[in-house]
């Protein structure tokens, strides 16, 4: 017996369904997998930025501590260094191509140039203002502090963008905003006479980072919308060039003689060195994945945090026995 058209068609349509199941089902599995590298990446970043910039602030001795605003520099050149190489990829490997949007979208047009140094100047007084910071407060009080920047970023969404959220959205805002402000009335109780001078200063300076972290966030998007045909890698080097000029006064009046004495990389360590790495990919990070990664960075920080703690405490009561 034969078969008709019809009934290979109904034949044939299981076969190319099942097909396009597998297909579908290996694509959602390679964008799990992706997904799963960047929060896993981007929770061993943060938490590990935090506490190694904590430790090297704490732990080392004064006379042998690095000058941090060389380490918000070198960030930033490092960050100019990796733009110049985006653009020229962009303008595939070509020299003449390369010069010539330089040329066009950098040095034939300072106004634009003008306009991404609110945001360059903020970043980088934000950069500077975390060293002081983490100077001040422990890893896990400075994490949970610095989720204000949710808070600050959404205000900033609003007054610039005219972005509308949701009354879901803003209570869970408002939640964050009261869970954070808890957790320092409770460590202000907590703190010692001696000690609250230094909070005083970290937490002013961790508000002063949420501010003006969301700021710069919310200005740069702004100028994306509304950059016209300026390429993406061409506003980041307009931005870190601003940051280079912006770090070097900042060098030269918080640490000026501390650097002519000892040198620039005076204290430099892989420690230190992690930091800039971490500093320099640090704002790449900041998408709708950065929600889930709140709670393991926290978590992270905190168990770092109570090793040390617990550790310290075992040492003392060995020391008094």
């Amino acid at each position: 017996m034969g078969v008709d058209n019809d009934g290979a068609k109904e034949l044939l349509l299981p076969t190319s369904r099942s097909d396009e199941i597998l297909a579908k089902g290996e694509t959602n599995r390679r964008d799990f997998l992706f997904k799963a590298y960047v929060i896993v990446t981007m929770t061993w970043l943060w938490t590990g930025y935090t506490l190694t910039v904590r430790y090297t602030r704490t732990a080392v001795p004064s006379d042998k501590l690095y000058a941090s605003s060389t380490v918000v520099l070198l960030a930033e050149i490092v960050k100019a260094t990796l733009s110049l190489l985006m653009i020229f990829k962009d303008c595939h490997f070509r020299a003449a191509d390369f010069v010539l949007c330089i040329r066009k979208y950098y040095l034939g047009a300072p106004t634009e140039l003008m306009k991404m140094s609110i945001p360059s100047v903020t970043y980088a007084l934000q950069n500077n203002l975390d060293f002081v910071a983490l100077s001040h407060l422990d890893a896990g009080l400075y994490q949970v502090t610095t989720q204000l920047k949710v808070f600050t970023t959404a205000v900033f969404m609003v007054l610039f963008l005219g972005r509308k959220f949701s009354k879901t959205r803003w209570a869970a805002i408002l939640l964050l905003f009261i869970g954070v402000a808890a957790v320092q009335l409770n460590n202000t109780h907590d703190t010692g006479t001696e000690k609250r001078g230094n909070y005083l200063i970290g937490i002013t300076a961790v508000l002063a980072t949420c501010v003006t972290a969301g700021f710069a966030g919310v200005y740069f998007e702004m100028l994306l919308k509304n950059g016209g045909a300026t390429p993406f890698w061409v506003r980041n080097l307009q931005m870190y060039s601003c940051g280079i000029v912006s770090a070097s006064v900042a060098c030269l009046f918080s640490d000026g003689n501390l650097i002519a004495q000892r040198g620039f990389f005076y204290g430099y360590d892989m420690k230190v060195c992690a930091i800039v790495e971490k500093r320099c990919f640090h704002r790449y990070l900041r998408n709708p994945l950065a929600s889930l990664l709140i709670l393991p960075t926290l978590l992270l920080s905190f168990i770092a945090l109570l090793r040390v703690h617990v550790g310290l405490s075992l040492i003392s009561y060995w020391r008094g026995q």
